[in-house]
């Protein structure tokens, strides 16, 4: 075979590998393979294609069983074939060194020729086979294993923690602020009932509730309460709106105290009547309870 021929066959043997060859390709490799017997049981080509496609493969299931087991018995095989290539090699040098007087260069440049090349062609072939067989064993054994699975500790759910009612708000507003004050409703006489109860401020936290009892209740589609805080720091005509509020029934009620501006030193506090929404300016006849600091 020339070289040139070795060639165009190797060629062939790698196309037929990765991409199938056509009638007119397959006819030819089949010449060659008609004269060179010894390449018909070649499968290096197909192993390496085998090998690259593994290596581009997104493995997301595992190997089948029986292909596991293919790849290492062929694996085996291979790497058995080149230490016994090695071996044979090994035994070769060695004679050339024991049997006295003879060498390759005793028996002219055609021997030589004859006898070194499709050794070495096959070592090389072997070889190449062997570690593309390695490269799909490795494969399989790395991408294609079960990945370890991560066990996650079961998220804690916290309970909601429930909304505080307006009077326990009230109580942890006595509780806790220092510097609160305290006063009752006074010159509180509206129609239909007499008004008690206090008022508690902290000017620090700027928090406070009005607790009352006896205030009649209110349609909220005609009418609503609103709350005024008289700052001595401002004009009394301008008082702080506190918020506006409703009342459903005769019971004690408990509202907390919604400034719009910052309260420094408060004197009183009143309550008026309003239209739905609350107003910006009251007047003082709409007053219906008082409670002075």
């Amino acid at each position: 075979m020339t070289e040139k021929e070795r060639q165009r066959m190797l060629e062939l043997l790698a196309d037929q590998a990765a991409f199938g060859l056509n009638d007119e390709e397959s006819a030819e490799l089949r010449m060659y393979m008609n004269q060179f017997p010894e390449w018909e049981d070649d499968n290096s080509f197909d192993l390496t294609a085998a090998a690259i496609g593994l290596a581009h493969l997104n493995a997301t299931e595992p190997l089948p069983e029986n292909l596991h087991k293919r790849l290492a018995i062929d694996a085996e095989q291979f790497f058995d074939s080149t230490k016994k290539a090695r071996e044979l090699l090994s035994s070769a040098s060695k004679s050339e060194e024991t049997v006295g007087g003879f060498t390759p260069q005793n028996v002219g440049d055609e021997i030589i020729a004859e006898t070194k090349s499709p050794f070495w062609q096959w070592l090389g072939w072997a070889v190449a086979a062997a570690a593309c067989i390695a490269l799909a064993v490795n494969l399989s054994l790395t991408r294609f294993q079960k990945q370890p699975e991560i066990v996650q500790e079961p998220k804690t759910i916290q309970t909601p923690t429930p909304e505080l009612t307006a009077v326990q708000k009230r109580e942890q507003f006595l509780a806790s602020a220092a510097d609160k004050i305290q006063t009752i409703w006074t010159e509180a006489k509206p129609k239909g009932g007499e008004i008690s109860g206090d008022v508690v401020w902290s000017n620090t936290k700027q928090e406070g509730y009005l607790r009352l009892r006896g205030l009649p209740a209110n349609d909220p589609n005609k009418e609503t309460y609103q709350l005024w805080i008289v700052d001595e720091t401002q004009n009394e005509k301008t008082p702080v709106s506190g918020g506006v509020f409703d009342v459903q029934g005769n019971g004690e009620i408990i509202v907390p105290i919604d400034a719009q501006l910052k309260v420094i030193k408060p004197k009183l506090f009143a309550i008026t009547k309003e239209k739905p929404g609350g107003v910006v300016v009251s007047s003082p006849e709409k007053i219906i309870a008082i409670a002075k600091i």
